[in-house]
């Protein structure tokens, strides 16, 4: 691939796009902080001002694949917005169209020893990806919104129960789908059995809200 254009003053996204494209190309295994520096045509200490190591080069990636993950999450549930049944599989179908596109990425993400995120302090995207989560799933139950996860508010046990219920099922379907761990399902029909799968789940939740 053509190495990445490096702009005065830019040095940061540069460094980050050929993150990207050596991502892409090579997994992480042909990540490192020179392969990075060399593919964006500056010296092989440039990483280490922005980012100081190889975690927080990750870190910054991760950030960045949440940016797109939210921003896919909020496209997909806009165009369906008031159908319950179609939220979740539009969740369900963001998750897995993202893991598709940047399975590196998807798989950095949500690894602990490879990024820096702080267990209080996460990126503003991260908190973004999982407040549109919460308000699927706060929707299904016909309960009020929140603007943002946290804030010291512990929301009821059911509530907890049903968003770790729904995001298992976007997150592991993605996840199973980008490892091949679904071979048993067609490539042509897996947006079927996902939609399928979404909308049992869906009726499922709204049903035993009722009953908490």
């Amino acid at each position: 691939m053509q190495k990445t254009s490096y702009h005065h003053g830019d040095l940061k996204n540069a460094l980050l796009d050929a993150a990207d494209e050596l991502l892409q190309e090579k997994g992480l295994q042909g990540f490192t902080l020179r392969a990075c520096a060399r593919r964006a045509g500056v010296s092989h200490t440039a990483p280490q001002h922005h980012f100081g190591d190889v975690k927080g080069l990750l870190s910054a990636v991760a950030e960045r694949g949440f940016e797109r993950l939210v921003a896919s999450l909020r496209a997909e549930l806009r165009r369906v917005a008031g159908d319950l049944d179609a939220e979740m599989f539009a969740t369900a179908l963001a998750y897995a169209n993202f893991a598709a596109s940047f399975p590196e990425h998807f798989r950095i993400m949500f690894r602990s020893d490879l990024v820096g995120f702080g267990k209080d302090l996460p990126p503003p995207a991260m908190v973004a990806t999982f407040t549109e989560l919460t308000n699927v799933i706060l929707r299904q139950r016909g309960e009020s919104e929140v603007e943002l996860v946290g804030g010291g508010v512990e929301p009821p046990a059911a509530v907890i129960n049903d968003i770790i219920i729904g995001w298992s099922h976007v997150h592991g379907y993605a996840h199973l789908r980008v490892e091949g761990q679904l071979r048993m399902v067609p490539e042509e029909t897996h947006q079927e059995h996902m939609r399928m799968a979404s909308q049992r789940l869906a009726q499922l939740i709204r049903a035993q809200a009722k009953t908490d």
